[in-house]
């Protein structure tokens, strides 16, 4: 059994939704038998974790310096093992506009958007519109759990939009609007989990519809979809994790449309684990218990670390 730093909470816009997955991990851990050090973190409390001198790291954050590299940098300088991936992947998933370029090189099909700060996001905007038609979703490039994104069906609704995604980043993404069907894929080591569909209620799948107790939302693992459409999914979803070098797991967010064409959004690097999440639902599928899956994710996370271990002893013996 390991002794394990776990940390959550944070100071991101995502920070309640952090502490629901650190409060759920920490049960899983402790069920396990590891040693557990929860520590909430508040930007500056790295020492909290020194001191606690763990064998591992297990990240429960979710946005902000928890997803952006910040915190994982900080533990690679340290050589503290943690879960996910590295800061060069962290940060390029976080920023929308980073992953959008990645998505581009490596033909991971992406929708079409521009990227604008305050002083011409309304051009930008309304150059998308004359060039691709509306509708058009509006969302702040560093954001996650869909906060400050707008669909903007009138470009009467325009300006409060960008105000929207404004407020929480200086720069915003107009990109085209996907209409379809909203689905997502895990991807843990090597491989892709069942493809789950998300059915929101609500225009799309925003904060509300992921987080709020009375959101109706269904989520249908193993959804009706043909053969091929689910394998080129998990391909798409394994493409996209590997375009970002991203490591262990991720979340790959991604939309069917009404010609069956797919087009990747987003990937998620340390995807929710609260009973509302998505990771833990698609592992479900393929029989893989809460637990289970947090021990898997810790086995996969080390497998890094002991690569590079491996990697440093034989350049040892070979000089």
């Amino acid at each position: 059994m390991l002794r394990i730093a776990l940390l959550f909470g944070g100071t991101s816009t995502e920070r309640e939704v952090s502490l629901k997955s650190g409060s759920e991990v920490y049960a899983a851990l402790k069920r396990i038998g590891h040693t557990v050090i929860p520590i909430d973190y508040n930007g500056h409390n790295f020492d909290e974790v020194d001191k606690a001198r763990p064998d591992f790291v297990f990240i429960a954050l979710h946005g902000g310096e928890g997803e952006d590299g910040t915190v994982q940098r900080w533990l690679e300088e340290r050589k503290l093992p943690y879960s996910g991936s590295g800061p060069c992947a962290s940060r390029i998933a976080m920023d929308k506009e980073l992953s959008k370029a990645e998505f581009l090189a490596h033909r991971v099909p992406t929708p079409p958007a521009e990227v604008a700060e305050r002083f011409d996001a309304r051009y930008r905007l309304r150059r998308m519109a004359r060039r691709i038609g509306l509708p058009l979703v509006v969302k702040p490039t560093n954001q996650g759990s869909s906060l400050g994104v707008t669909i903007v069906r009138d470009l009467a609704a325009a300006d409060e939009a960008l105000e929207r995604a404004l407020a929480l980043n200086s720069r915003v993404m107009v990109e085209r609007c996907i209409e379809g069907r909203e689905l997502t894929v895990g991807v843990i080591g090597s491989r892709a989990l069942p493809v789950c569909e998300v059915v929101a209620q609500a225009e799309f799948f925003d904060y509300e519809a992921k987080y709020g107790h009375n959101a109706p939302t269904r989520y249908v693992v193993n959804p009706d979809l043909a053969g091929p459409t689910i394998k080129l999914a998990q391909h798409y979803a394994k493409r996209a994790h590997a375009a970002l070098r991203c490591h262990a797991y991720s979340r790959v967010d991604m939309m069917l449309d009404r010609e069956g064409e797919l087009w990747v959004l987003e990937v998620n690097t340390l995807p929710g684990m609260t009973d509302h999440s998505l990771l833990p639902k698609m592992a479900a599928a393929e029989g893989i218990g809460f637990d289970e899956l947090v021990q898997e994710l810790i086995d996969v996370s080390m497998e890094r670390r002991r690569q590079r271990e491996s990697d440093r002893i034989t350049r040892v013996l070979a000089a």
